[in-house]
């Protein structure tokens, strides 16, 4: 289930698997107007973070190529992690 949070301006996602989870964002990025997205993924590990991160700028890019998505992490050490990738529309902030 994904769910905007009213006291927060970021997308919490509550899924223990990363891959509903990014089946959720995908829907979310098909059907809502979102051409600048943040998401919250302080309660993934650093692998999970780094697929959830990376692919969700994949299906947001192909949408919005302009667009602009933020994702908040635990750590820097994920944000080192993905820099490697070329993702031009990812911004992370821990």
């Amino acid at each position: 289930m994904v769910q905007n949070i009213t006291k927060s301006k970021f997308l919490d996602i509550n899924y223990d698997n990363s891959q509903q989870m990014l089946k959720s964002i995908q829907k979310y990025i098909n059907r809502f107007d979102c051409p600048e997205m943040t998401l919250d993924l302080t309660k993934l590990n650093i692998l999970d973070a780094a697929r959830v991160m990376v692919l969700s700028s994949t299906y947001h890019y192909k949408k919005y190529p302009e667009g602009k998505i933020t994702c908040r992490v635990q750590s820097d050490s994920i944000r080192n992690f993905v820099l490697g990738f070329s993702t031009t529309n990812l911004e992370v902030m821990s």
